[in-house]
């Protein structure tokens, strides 16, 4: 934490891009101190860490999309996951863009693969990003606000940010494992 507080302090908004395709949240949240500091500037910094952000979701998308052809792999085969259900898992997202894409961004910890997913479902690019860039200017007006109002206090909220996610990684891997099991007693 302090390395990154180093470099923006340092080198201020030449870092800033490449970091907010990394790592959004907590990142904003520093920043918005740095902000209420006066070391860096709000006006400035708000619109490069959506546009960071925004290339990020768009090459997991990008990854998604390019891999959205031919039958689920033999993991996905041996989890239950077939090409029927694939196809209605699709038209799910096809149909519902809004809720899936930003209940995904919103979701520390599995945000790209909701994005992937995305991809994969096929959802047309000129209607994910501007969903894309809605969600992210609400979330990260709301992380920036959060370090501002905050203060040094950043450290706190950061720290809370990083368990809620790794939390919601851990729940996601139970349930992937919990699949995988599920599936190898059914062939037994």
């Amino acid at each position: 934490m302090d390395k990154l507080i180093q470099w923006l302090t340092t080198y201020k908004y030449a870092v800033l891009f490449p970091l907010a395709i990394v790592e959004g949240p907590v990142l904003a949240v520093v920043v918005g101190w740095l902000c209420s500091a006066g070391l860096m500037r709000i006006g400035i910094a708000y619109p490069i860490i959506i546009a960071g952000d925004i290339v990020s979701d768009s090459a997991c998308y990008l990854l998604g999309r390019l891999t959205a052809r031919g039958r689920p792999g033999k993991l996905a085969r041996r989890m239950g996951i077939t090409s029927e259900r694939m196809v209605r898992w699709q038209t799910w997202l096809r149909d519902n863009p809004i809720k899936t894409i930003s209940l995904s961004k919103i979701t520390l910890g599995i945000g790209p693969a909701g994005i992937f997913m995305a991809g994969r479902a096929q959802i047309p690019y000129g209607r994910f990003l501007p969903i894309c860039i809605g969600t992210s200017a609400v979330q990260y007006f709301f992380y920036l606000l959060a370090g501002l109002l905050l203060g040094h206090g950043y450290l706190i909220l950061t720290r809370y940010l990083n368990i809620a996610g790794a939390l919601i990684i851990a729940a996601a891997i139970a349930g992937f494992v919990l699949l995988l099991t599920r599936s190898y007693l059914k062939r037994l």
